[in-house]
């Protein structure tokens, strides 16, 4: 079997360090206030909203289970709030997921890629942008994670708020649509969102030529 090559290497390194700045906030303080701060305005549709949008915001810097903020904010505000709330939040979730990768992580960048490979590796992902930020959208850590990874790289921000701006309504309306107080529901769809996701993405990359 051929050994990965360097540049191998050190995309799944700089990927494995920006999941773990992910995945850092869930492992010191947990999720568990999520669902009590919800209920807590359960019966305030507009407090409620403005709440869901609000953590739906700071998801790239907080443990926030974007999934259950929204079915829960669709299934008792309705699911027009739950689509609408959830696109907000989630849009202001991926402008400042872009600006930690652009002020933060961007800084890191250069220590693990020089400036040419990093040119090369910005251009490659420029040209299948809107694949890779909309189906990962929906798959929990990998979201932030490429949003944050593609503003590190210089991508520009407008560009990665346009190539998430419909995945985000989707997702939003998926959600919203099928949210009840079942925790089974919640896990269909979850699955099923997530298996759309993948089978876009297979689709996607086999008609898209390799860079």
């Amino acid at each position: 079997m051929k050994p990965p090559s360097d540049r191998t290497v050190k995309i799944v390194l700089f990927v494995i360090f920006v999941m773990t700045l992910v995945c850092l906030p869930f492992a010191i303080f947990g999720e568990d206030f999520v669902l009590p701060l919800l209920e807590s305005r359960e019966k305030q549709t507009g407090v409620l909203t403005l709440l869901a949008i609000a953590l739906l915001a700071c998801d790239s810097v907080a443990p926030i289970p974007a999934t259950l903020v929204i079915m829960y904010l669709a299934a008792k505000a309705g699911w027009v709030a739950g689509i609408v709330g959830g696109t907000l939040g989630m849009c202001l979730g991926v402008l400042a997921a872009a600006w930690l990768g652009r002020t933060a992580v961007g800084r890191i960048a250069p220590k693990f890629f020089p400036d040419a490979e990093l040119a090369r590796l910005r251009e490659s992902l420029q040209g299948r942008l809107w694949l890779t930020l909309a189906c990962m959208r929906s798959v929990p850590v990998l979201a932030e994670t490429s949003v944050i990874a593609a503003a590190a790289m210089g991508v520009p921000v407008g560009r990665i708020f346009k190539a998430t701006l419909v995945p985000n309504v989707v997702v939003a309306a998926i959600y919203s649509v099928a949210a009840d107080d079942s925790a089974l529901t919640a896990g269909i769809t979850f699955l099923l969102t997530m298996v759309l996701s993948y089978a876009v993405w297979r689709i996607g990359t086999a008609r898209t030529p390799k860079a």
